[in-house]
């Protein structure tokens, strides 16, 4: 997704792969530092609180390091690791000797807390290598012959279980426009300083991407079933199904019988294979005529060369003549070589039969025929003459001539016949890559498919399940509480290839080409890189209009304030005092209205809170309590291997848990006592909590927009009416008009403000009931840590069980009110909040409306100072001159209002120019002058025009302007 061969750090040891990884869009121009990283190790508090925990878990009843600490898959293993990963130098008697005081002391690691340490680099590898030198294990053995070589490489000290979290900037397009991805701690990880990082991303995040390789996404129902029913309730009471995409991986792992015969296309596939198979026998038989041309070929080289001699013999001959000498025909009693069709003729009976004798018997019987000509005796030779050589020698030259035709002829016949077998292998790999990728996209499109149903029928047994316990009498489970079909159609499920995309991409040079893909679109990849762009749409969509609806109502206040001279036209003192009188009232009405509005509103949470929350915790706080003592005894129960969510926990787990506060995590998953003991409470109140928050509430704030903006509109008819029959500044009318949309645009960002502050809290509360009961079973915890020698396990378990007894009411209701108090507080902090940006927009409000209807006039015959008026003058040519610029950006603002998905980005409203140009004053010279001697400024320009100047700056008080 970040277009990067190797970027993000991995870890081959158990307990270090779930290293908090945050990945950003890197900001930074400098090439040096086009990849970046920041490092945050744990507080000093932290280390000290994990040690305590480790030397627990580490040092046996007797004193000594257990047996179990070179088993890593034991509590004991996963301690010793750790601690010998940062402390190297010791071996097991001195950590035997030593203390949690003593190690915090150590200069290299006492140097490291809280520190953060910053990497930049150019190039990617060696970024990676610079990064995974501080994330990176290397304790987990193999036990291969090699392990001997790596054990002695020096060793050095690790960094990984002292930090808290990466951090890696980088300028993958994916997360340009402002997405920040975060890698999460898997169940392996049990560090709670990484543990505690994690949730808070979690409450924070407006996203969740569950990832699960395709062949077991939907065979283990992944979607109904990955998340477990705990987070899917969490999730609910959060609002945030919609914020669930699926990503499944590793789809080129396939195996195209099985997946043709479960996707009904084996017909379809058995006509492509009979069109492979056409080719594979094609290419069989161009690869036989190609071994029949090369023989032949290789036939006529053989008669080349042996005329080649034969010419060399005779022209020595020829040489002998002239010098004088007898010749005779040379001896051919020796064994003859064959011509071209001697061996062509041997050769295809040596392919057509099927006895290997055939060949050496024809062999066999050339040499004897061979040995009876050298046998025979030889006539007398007669001499030869010039006549006879030349003649010979031109008869070998005329058949080595024939011969290179013929094989010239062969070569250019096996040159085709080559580019043929290569068009049928060409085709045949097409073909059986077209049948991988017909068979990837089928079961594509069936998983995305049933994933979507596993996600949506997950959520209705889970709202079944609510419905049921809020009202049994009443429940009907063939009515459907929401759209479920639209929750699956809504689900994004994205099926990716990343091993494809690199490879298409030119990446993993040393891998094999990904049958099945040509395309990089096959692998998904750039829709979830898409995906992951758009996600922050919504809410640089919403920055960004607040932002535009601050300017408009700016500018136009600046525009009533330029084009007001305050000289109240033709009114009378009297008329004067009795317009502002007038506007007084009519702001003190509009007042009391909003702020009636608020308090009905916030009467209204209260009571949304009232009925869907605080009226459930009796029985939230009964049914948690009934099911609290079965919950501490299944903790004990013998363990169940098959099924270990049934069964109990071993001692060594048990006391791991407790040692941890009752949270612990390992290879068999998270174990959460507090969490199990809470989640009675969170499935009463799931259905409630998710209705008042996601659906009440914000039609509260709805109805608050629309009241208050009915007050709004009745306010603005009563001044317009007044002012109209007192004929002022009509103009001014026209723009308080305009002004008009813009404060209902500010009222509607107050009620999304307020409802998302709302969220932002709410999710932080729901999350307060395990924290008191954590609080409450902390004797029991101590208490079962303590234990040790014969029967300890059994005492544990009678501890845990009484103290659960004994403190069920007191702990689940005491969690119920910190919850409730917190609530209440939310409340009174958003009603607070509103009345504040309300107040701000009547003080907007006002200061408009006294400009045009009354309450800043100046008395008749007076007017402005002459520098006032000049200065008036100056910021509405300046208004004028920009008025292009700002209507066209307001205009598409308004444009993108109706559409989906076409909100500005941030990189449209800001940067070089399209900054709104206010910059561009600076180089327009347009300055504004406050010096009140303004005469004797005008007189000397040239004096003034040296004078260091004030550009203008627009600043809102009550808008975030750099919110985006």
């Amino acid at each position: 997704m970040l277009d990067e061969e190797r970027l993000v750090p991995t870890n081959c040891m158990r307990a270090c792969t779930s290293v908090v990884t945050e990945l950003s869009y890197n900001e930074s121009a400098n090439p040096a530092q086009k990849y970046r990283a920041e490092i945050d190790f744990i507080s000093a508090a932290d280390w000290e609180k994990e040690l305590q925990v480790l030397f627990q878990e580490l040092i046996d009843s007797n004193g000594n390091i257990s047996r179990d600490c070179t088993n890593q898959e034991t509590e004991a293993g996963v301690a010793y690791a750790k601690i010998k990963a940062v402390y190297y130098k010791m071996k097991k008697d001195d950590l035997a000797q030593s203390t949690v005081q003593k190690l915090m002391a150590e200069p290299m690691v006492k140097n490291l807390f809280g520190t953060t340490r910053r990497i930049a680099s150019s190039n990617s590898q060696e970024f990676y290598c610079r990064v995974q030198h501080y994330v990176d294990s290397s304790e987990k053995s193999t036990g291969k012959a090699n392990d001997g070589a790596k054990k002695k490489k020096k060793k050095r000290m690790e960094f990984w279980p002292l930090i808290r979290v990466v951090k890696i900037y980088t300028k993958a397009d994916a997360l340009a426009t402002g997405a920040v991805v975060v890698d999460l701690p898997g169940v392996h990880d049990s560090n709670a300083a990484r543990a505690a990082v994690a949730q808070g991303y979690i409450k924070q995040c407006t996203g969740l991407w569950i990832v699960a390789p395709i062949n077991r996404a939907v065979d283990d129902k992944a979607a109904k079933t990955l998340l477990g029913d705990s987070f899917k309730r969490q999730l609910k009471m959060d609002g945030g199904y919609s914020a669930v995409s699926f990503i499944c991986s590793k789809t080129d792992d396939i195996n195209v019988n099985e997946a043709s015969d479960s996707l009904g296309i084996k017909r379809r596939i058995e006509n492509l294979w009979v069109q492979a198979d056409e080719c594979e026998e094609n290419a069989k038989k161009f690869k036989k005529q190609q071994s029949e041309l090369k023989d032949q070929k290789k036939c006529y080289g053989d008669v080349m060369e042996q005329m080649e001699e034969e010419i060399e013999a005779w022209e020595m001959l020829g040489e002998r003549l002239e010098k004088g000498e007898t010749v005779c025909r040379p001896d051919t009693g020796k064994k003859r070589k064959r011509s071209p069709n001697e061996h062509l003729d041997a050769n295809k009976r040596r392919r057509g039969s099927d006895s290997k004798n055939s060949t050496a018997q024809e062999d066999e019987k050339n040499a004897e025929n061979a040995d009876h000509d050298e046998g025979q005796p030889t006539e007398a030779a007669e001499p030869l003459t010039e006549e006879q050589i030349d003649a010979q020698i031109a008869d070998f030259k005329s058949k080595k001539k024939k011969s290179r035709q013929e094989r010239a002829l062969l070569e250019a016949k096996l040159k085709d016949i080559e580019g043929e077998a290569a068009k049928s292998k060409t085709l045949q790999t097409n073909i059986e890559a077209s049948i991988r990728a017909l068979c990837i996209e089928g079961r594509n499109s069936y998983s995305k498919g049933a994933i979507q149903q596993d996600f949506a029928a997950g959520i209705k047994e889970l709202d079944q399940e609510n419905a049921d316990e809020d009202d049994e009498e009443n429940f009907n489970p063939d009515e459907d509480i929401r759209d479920y079909e639209e929750v699956a159609r809504h689900l994004p499920v994205f099926c990716c290839s990343s091993r494809a995309y690199q490879r298409l991409m030119g990446r993993f040079k040393k891998e094999p080409d990904v049958p099945g893909f040509t395309t990089i679109e096959q692998t998904q990849i750039p829709d979830l890189q898409a995906h992951c762009r758009k996600l922050t749409e919504a809410g640089r969509s919403a920055n960004c209009k607040r932002f535009l609806n601050s300017l408009s109502q700016l500018l136009n206040s600046m525009t009533l304030w330029a084009g007001n001279d305050k000289s109240g036209a033709n009114l009378t003192p009297e008329q004067k005092l009795k317009e502002e009188a007038s506007l007084a009232v009519n702001l003190q009405k509009l007042e009391e209205a909003l702020e009636s509005n608020v308090t009905s509103s916030i009467k209204a949470i209260r009571a949304e809170l009232e009925a869907d929350i605080f009226d459930q915790f009796n029985l939230a706080v009964i049914s948690s309590s009934e099911q609290a003592l079965p919950t501490a005894q299944k903790w004990g129960f013998k363990v169940n291997k098959d099924d270990r969510a049934a069964g109990g926990y071993y001692w060594a787990t048990y006391k791991a848990i407790c040692r941890r506060g009752g949270v612990y995590a390992n290879p068999q998953g998270s174990h959460d006592f507090n969490l199990f003991l809470a989640e009675p409470i969170v499935r009463v109140l799931a259905g409630g909590w998710e209705r008042c928050f996601t659906r009440s509430i914000p039609k509260v704030y709805r109805n608050f927009t629309r009241s208050s903006s009915e007050s709004l509109h009745k306010f603005h008819s009563r001044a317009e009416q007044r002012s109209r029959a007192a004929g002022l500044n009509l103009v001014g009318l026209g723009l308080l008009q305009q002004q008009l949309q813009v404060y209902e645009n500010t009222l509607n960002n107050i009620g999304s403000l307020m409802t998302d502050q709302i969220n932002k809290q709410q999710r932080e509360i729901n999350r307060e009931f395990t924290p008191v009961i954590a609080r409450h079973m902390l004797e029991a915890y101590e208490g079962c840590v303590a234990q040790c020698g014969p029967g300890s396990f059994a005492r544990m378990k009678t501890l845990m069980e009484n103290h659960v007894t004994a403190q069920r009411i007191t702990m689940f209701h005491a969690s119920t009110q910190t919850v409730h108090k917190l609530l209440m507080a939310m409340v009174a902090q958003v009603e607070e909040a509103t009345l504040n940006e309300v107040e701000g927009l009547l003080v907007n409000l006002r200061r408009d409306y006294q400009t045009v209807v009354g309450g800043a006039l100046l008395p008749a015959g007076e007017m402005l100072p002459r520098h006032e008026r000049h200065l008036r003058t100056d910021v509405r040519e300046i208004l004028d001159d920009y008025k292009d610029t700002w209507s066209n950006l307001l205009e598409a603002s308004a444009e993108n209002d109706h559409k989906d998905g076409n909100a500005p980005a941030p990189s449209d409203l800001a940067g070089d120019n399209r900054s709104f140009e206010f910059e561009n004053f600076l180089d327009d010279g347009d300055f504004i002058n406050y010096n009140d001697e303004e005469d004797d400024a005008e007189d000397n320009n040239n004096e003034g025009a040296n004078k260091k100047q004030a550009p203008i700056n627009f600043v809102n008080d009550d808008e975030e302007i750099d919110a985006f």
